[in-house]
């Protein structure tokens, strides 16, 4: 069987990293870039959520969300408290300087994403929304499926 030279997998990454580029670019200034904005409105939209909820909501590993929170408590976005009835357990909060860059990522996620869409009818952005959250999902799944049956020995 031939294989294809180009798939849809080369046109996500072309979108994901031109969006990486393109927060990092406009977030420079506030200290903040793509790997954080997504966690820093995670943590506005759910006060109080722990790090493993943000993991969770992203799919991201420990290390990731770890990192991120770091870097958002370093500049003063982020507030981390313990738990007080489990001291493993650190809860998140934005701090008032966070609320304008909050404003700010959600006005240049949306320019993003008319951009991306220019030219696209509401039925078609619907459609690809609801493409793109199904082959989402799928490979949470596959992925899922794949580890477990890594992790599971094999019979002689």
């Amino acid at each position: 069987m031939p294989h294809q030279t180009i798939t849809i997998l080369k046109y996500i990454s072309v979108i994901q990293r031109n969006t990486q580029r393109y927060f990092d670019s406009m977030l420079e200034q506030r200290g903040i870039g793509s790997g954080q904005q997504f966690f820093l409105l995670r943590i506005s939209e759910n006060p109080g959520v722990t790090m493993y909820d943000l993991s969770q909501i992203g799919n991201f590993d420990k290390g990731t969300v770890t990192k991120a929170v770091q870097k958002l408590a370093e500049e003063g976005y982020v507030k981390v408290t313990v738990d007080p009835s489990d001291k493993r357990v650190r809860h998140l909060h934005v701090t008032e300087q966070a609320k304008l860059v909050i404003e700010e990522i959600y006005t240049l996620r949306n320019r993003w994403i008319d951009q991306l869409m220019t030219d696209l009818t509401p039925e078609q952005r619907d459609a690809l929304f609801q493409t793109l959250k199904t082959m989402s999902e799928y490979s949470c799944t596959g992925l899922q499926e794949l580890c477990q049956q890594k992790e599971t020995p094999h019979e002689s």
